[in-house]
């Protein structure tokens, strides 16, 4: 839940484009009824035109009070001022202005202990995004490629739901060169910093086009040495690219169905993409498919 101004809600667009579901609260009333909702986090912009004084400090503490944990915004202030936010239940407290990413960390800080209780994530969290091909804007995408973004591209590229010009670039040949019926190709881009010694892969997954809208594309990103072992694996099993990067993906999750939500496919989908790829294998079952990967991924004895 995001309780700011509603003339003033940037936060709120760029959080939405990042994939988040929120509530917009705009005034005292409407932040207490939104915690019928049970949200998993509270983003507090401490300066709300309607409330004088001390007033919002009382509306942090009655937040706070659900233990829902709440993370605010607020101008430069003094010491005092940032005690009183911590002593009125402020989980983290922010200084304005905050750059997207280093609120998106923080964001994913504070949700990631309350989502621990559901389902395991997988052991290779998936990295994905789905990306608009007319103008590369990012209507979703997970932690993870978050992250990845933020470490490879300067701002703004990596403050906004966006794609830096090299990416959109190759986004734009690679769909005509899938639309051609040609074979997969990656891009591979470098860190901004010698010292970060690993590179970065791109490549275009096919989605369900209900899942992820029209017009969309469906991008998983690897590091070097994830883009390397799907290439073994395609290379030990003759398997074509995006073949072996399912099957690699497929070794570290405990359930399946995590990675079909983060490749964007439906159920129906998915199973068949499995079934194809096991019958490409020579009927394989999927335990024998993944043993398969794990040898190829060790090499010869």
């Amino acid at each position: 839940m995001v309780v700011q101004a509603l003339t003033v809600q940037p936060l709120a667009d760029a959080l939405e484009e990042s994939g988040y579901e929120l509530l917009r609260a705009g005034d005292p009333i409407a932040a207490v009824q939104g915690l019928a909702a049970s949200p998993q986090l509270i983003v507090m912009d401490m300066e709300l035109p309607d409330l004088p004084g001390d007033a919002p400090l009382a509306l942090l503490h009655r937040l706070a009070s659900t233990r829902i944990p709440v993370l605010t915004l607020s101008r430069r202030q003094d010491v005092q001022r940032l005690s009183a936010l911590v002593a009125a239940g402020a989980t983290e407290c922010l200084v304005k202005p905050v750059r997207l990413s280093e609120l998106l960390v923080r964001i994913e800080r504070l949700i990631r202990p309350r989502l621990a209780r559901g389902p395991a994530e997988p052991a290779r969290p998936v990295a994905s995004m789905t990306v608009r091909e007319r103008d590369g804007h990012c209507a979703w995408q997970t932690p993870q490629a978050r992250a990845l973004m933020s470490d490879y591209f300067p701002p703004p590229w990596s403050d906004h739901a966006r794609l830096p010009p090299e990416v959109m670039a190759w986004l734009h040949r690679e769909a005509i060169r899938r639309r051609a019926g040609a074979e997969p190709s990656l891009l591979t881009v470098a860190p901004r910093s010698d010292a970060q010694r690993q590179r970065l892969s791109f490549s275009l997954m096919a989605a369900d086009a209900d899942a992820i809208g029209p017009g969309h594309w469906l991008l998983v990103l690897h590091q070097a040495d994830e883009a390397e072992a799907i290439a073994r694996i395609a290379q030990a099993l003759g398997l074509p690219q995006p073949d072996a990067e399912l099957l690699f993906l497929l070794q570290g999750a405990p359930e399946p169905a995590h990675v079909a939500v983060a490749l964007g496919l439906g159920d129906q989908a998915f199973q068949f993409r499995v079934q194809a790829l096991c019958h490409r294998l020579g009927d394989l079952s999927l335990d024998e498919a993944l043993v398969a990967a794990r040898q190829a991924l060790r090499g010869p004895d």
